[in-house]
C-alpha cells in the first residue's frame, strides 16, 4: 500500500493553520474569514446613529428605550477569499520522484488549509492532461481535493511552464500560488509572472529545487538531456563547469527574487531535501504566508 500524499499527522498540523493573504480583494460569499469592512455576519462590532437607507431591522430598541436615538448594530463582514493554485507538471518538475511527490505535498497543503478555513480553492496542473480541480469550498472536498492532487499525472504537452501559464490565469482570485522549479530563461519567467499579477491579486511563488539542481553530483564526460526539450549537450563535469553552474544558478535566483521584491510578489526557494513540514511550519510560515 502506498503511503499516502499527506500524512493524518500533517494534516492535523495544517488544520491549525490558514493562507494569509494582506492585500487582495476577497469573493463575494460567506466564509469563516474576518474582514475588516461591516456586514451582516453573527458577530458584533459596534453601534452607530440610524441613517435613512438602513435596514430597520438592525435598530437596538433597547438602547433606543435610553437614550431615545436609533442606533444600528454593526457585525464583521466575514468573506472567503479565492485560492489559485498552479502547479508545474513538467517534465523538469515530475522527472525525478522525490520532487514532483514535494511539489504535488505543497500543492495540496495550501489546498487543505484553504478548505479547512472555508475558503474556496481551485488547482491547475499546468503542463499536463489532468483536468483542474474547480473552485470547491468547505471541509468536505478536503479528501477529494488531497485524492485529485495524488493522482496528478505528467503527460507531456507541447510548450513550457511559463508559455502555457498564461491559459489558465483565474481573474476572479484573490491569492495566488504559483509552485514551479522556474528553471527556464528568466525573461519567459517574468513575463508569464507579469500576467498574473495583471490581475490584482497576491502572488506566492515558490521555487522548488532538487539535489541536483541545487548541488549536481555528476563527474565525467556526460550528455545532458533537457528534459522538456529533449535537446542534448555533451559536457565534462570538471571544477569549473561546476563553478560557473552554481554561478549562473545564483544569478538566476538573484534576478527572480529582485524581480519579486521590486513588484510585492512574496518569493521563496525550497529544497526537496528538507522534511515538508520544515518547509511549510518553519520557512513558508516565517514568511508570514500561514
Amino acid at each position: 500500500m502506498s503511503e499516502p500524499l499527506l500524512s493524518s499527522k500533517i494534516m492535523y498540523q495544517l488544520a491549525n493553520y490558514r493562507i494569509q493573504s494582506r492585500n487582495s480583494k476577497r469573493g463575494h460569499h460567506k466564509g469563516s474569514r474576518r474582514s475588516t469592512r461591516q456586514g451582516s455576519s453573527i458577530e458584533f462590532s459596534d453601534y452607530r446613529m440610524y441613517q435613512p437607507g438602513d435596514d430597520l431591522r438592525q435598530i437596538d430598541w433597547n438602547i433606543y428605550a435610553r437614550t431615545k436615538k436609533h442606533y444600528i448594530k454593526r457585525f464583521l463582514d466575514e468573506q472567503e477569499i479565492v485560492v489559485s493554485i498552479y502547479l508545474d507538471c513538467t517534465n523538469s518538475m515530475a522527472i525525478l520522484s522525490e520532487k514532483w511527490r514535494f511539489a504535488k505535498q505543497l500543492a495540496a497543503s495550501f489546498g487543505y488549509m484553504a478548505l479547512h478555513a472555508d475558503d474556496r480553492v481551485g488547482i491547475f496542473p499546468i503542463g499536463a492532461a489532468t483536468h483542474p480541480f474547480t473552485y470547491k469550498k468547505g471541509k468536505a472536498f478536503m479528501g477529494r481535493m488531497v485524492q485529485y492532487v495524488d493522482s496528478i499525472t505528467s503527460e507531456p504537452i507541447e510548450g513550457t511552464f511559463s508559455e502555457k501559464v498564461h491559459t489558465y490565469i483565474q481573474p476572479k482570485s484573490s491569492l495566488s500560488i504559483l509552485i514551479s522549479d522556474l528553471l527556464e530563461p528568466i525573461e519567459l519567467i517574468e513575463s508569464a509572472i507579469k500576467k498574473l499579477q495583471a490581475q490584482k491579486q497576491e502572488l506566492y511563488i515558490i521555487q522548488l529545487l532538487s539535489q541536483d539542481e541545487i548541488d549536481p553530483f555528476y563527474q565525467g564526460d556526460l550528455e545532458l538531456v533537457d528534459s522538456e526539450t529533449n535537446e542534448k549537450v555533451n559536457v565534462t563535469m570538471s571544477r569549473s563547469v561546476k563553478s560557473n553552474y552554481y554561478e549562473r544558478l545564483n544569478n538566476h535566483t538573484e534576478k527572480l527574487e529582485r524581480f519579486c521584491f521590486e513588484r510585492g510578489i512574496g518569493f521563496i526557494q525550497c529544497s526537496v531535501t528538507k522534511p515538508i513540514e520544515d518547509v511549510l511550519f518553519n520557512q513558508i510560515a516565517s514568511k508570514g504566508w500561514i
